[in-house]
């Protein structure tokens, strides 16, 4: 069985873990109040734009590097299931930032995201109090399909090597 490029391992692990890292930093700050929310919510936005970034090139990479073939057990219906997955994820890794960018972009008071201390990103897109509230809803909204596919992954995942015992976690594994 083929096992991922290092540079597909590395663009996978390095994005899941900043996802993981937002998810976790938007929920601690969901009930807290307005001031105390930044210190979530800064690292949050520049993790956001890491994710876009990495997302980007990922996809780049991909269009030049085929991924292992899928192994011969894998019925029609999972390799379907898997590739619909696959780009159900790359959807929501790009729109899930872009969405978050012109939330805060659109409510015409953005101040620039500190980008982990290295430069600055103006998120100004200009004011339109409708698209900030169409893209927060979006934004909102669309943490619950990426949560679950997610799990739905992980479980594949694990489904495959544990249960089928073929060696799926070696595949993506550093």
């Amino acid at each position: 069985m083929g096992k991922y490029s290092k540079i597909a391992i590395l663009f996978h692990w390095a994005i899941a873990i900043l996802i993981g890292a937002n998810i976790l930093l938007a929920d601690l700050a969901e009930d807290l109040p307005r001031a105390a929310r930044s210190a979530y919510m800064s690292p949050h936005k520049a993790i956001g734009i890491s994710i876009l970034i990495l997302t980007i090139g990922r996809i780049l990479w991909r269009l030049g590097h085929r991924p292992p073939s899928i192994p011969a057990q894998i019925s029609s219906l999972q390799a379907t299931v898997g590739r619909t997955a696959h780009i159900s994820f790359y959807i929501l890794m790009i729109v899930m930032p872009l969405t978050g960018w012109l939330m805060i972009g659109a409510k015409g008071k953005a101040a620039p995201v500190d980008f982990f201390g290295l430069f600055t990103v103006d998120m100004a897109v200009g004011e339109n109090a409708g698209l900030a509230e169409v893209a927060h809803q979006g934004h909102e909204f669309l943490a619950t399909p990426l949560i679950i596919l997610i799990a739905l992954h992980v479980l594949g995942a694990l489904k495959h090597q544990f249960i089928d015992r073929m060696p799926f976690l070696q595949r993506m594994w550093p």
